[in-house]
């Protein structure tokens, strides 16, 4: 189950709602360069409240911990998007764009939401999984 969750986070299109971006895990985006560079940024994390330890949640509960995790980031410059993963039985999952985060303080989101995994990335990388479970 594990290799399978990997492949799926792997394989998963992160969708910017605006600007239009997608950010794939191991492949170089340089829209997402750019807006870094734009905002003086070098780190970023994109990272969802929805469906804790990949368990469905009810549209009402996965809305209420989106809008916990904006509160909690408010500090932060951050995009909306989802995760659009290639099996279409998986509802797309809002999630944030955060720029200007550090590493540990994404892991740190990641887990209080309880996921599996977040994407992190740093300006002129390619964007990594980090695994949180």
């Amino acid at each position: 189950m594990i290799n399978n969750l990997l492949q799926a986070y792997k394989s998963t299109k992160y969708k910017l709602f605006k600007p239009n971006l997608i950010i794939q895990i191991g492949v170089l985006n340089n829209e997402l360069n750019d807006l870094l560079g734009k905002n003086n940024a070098t780190e970023w994390a994109y990272i969802t409240a929805y469906n804790p330890f990949s368990r469905v949640l009810t549209d009402i509960e996965n809305q209420s911990r989106h809008l916990e995790l904006k509160e909690l980031t408010r500090s932060y410059l951050t995009y909306e998007g989802h995760g659009v993963r290639t099996d279409p039985s998986w509802e797309p999952e809002l999630s944030l764009l955060i720029i200007g985060i550090s590493k540990e303080e994404a892991i740190l989101i990641g887990k209080k939401f309880e996921q599996n995994a977040i994407v992190y990335g740093t300006i002129n990388i390619v964007p990594e999984l980090l695994i949180l479970i």
